[in-house]
């Protein structure tokens, strides 16, 4: 079924990669059903999976090279990943973090309060499981170019994603 290889960013002289939903390396925690519910869902989004330093957390927003803080793993990130959206032309940026329970919690409302990201929940982001919320931590429009939107940005000019083959593997109909 793989249709695209990791997109590398060797090319632009950064250490990290975007994921393609149809790539054999695109992986998320989780049991095969897990996975292939984020891939429908990241090929359905047009996004792309980062896989790079601090690929877990706020750190990854700003390109650096591991988390600096222990405050990433008490503020209620579950299931997390950064996400690219790979459409031309619209390269927004996002972490994902799907943690049980319900509703935002205070601590992660403060922590994405504290980077300046908007947060949100969006139910169509739900693919991790039953008893998660999807919330998503946002870079805002209006915000000057972050170093991750910079880097994939240039990358995804030199090395664009065919989301045609994609919406063939995963059957995906224009809506």
């Amino acid at each position: 079924m793989p249709q695209h290889g990791p997109l590398h960013s060797s090319a632009i002289n950064s250490p990290f990669q975007l994921l393609p939903p149809d790539c054999d390396e695109f992986l998320v925690a989780g049991t095969g059903d897990v996975v292939d519910r984020a891939q429908r869902w990241a090929a359905r989004e047009r996004v792309l999976l980062f896989d790079g330093p601090a690929a877990h957390c706020v750190h990854a927003l700003y390109r650096m090279d591991s988390c600096t803080s222990d405050v990433c793993q008490r503020v209620g990130f579950d299931h997390t990943q950064v996400w690219v959206d790979g459409r031309p032309g619209c390269h927004q940026v996002f972490l994902l973090t799907q943690p049980y329970g319900q509703g935002i919690p205070a601590a992660l409302a403060d922590y994405a309060a504290a980077h300046g990201l908007e947060v949100s929940i969006r139910p169509s982001d739900g693919w991790y499981g039953a008893g998660t919320v999807p919330i998503r931590l946002t870079i805002p429009r209006a915000w000057p170019l972050w170093p991750i939107e910079r880097d994939v940005t240039l990358l995804l000019q030199i090395q664009p994603v065919n989301w045609e083959w994609i919406d063939e593997a995963f059957a995906i109909a224009d809506n």
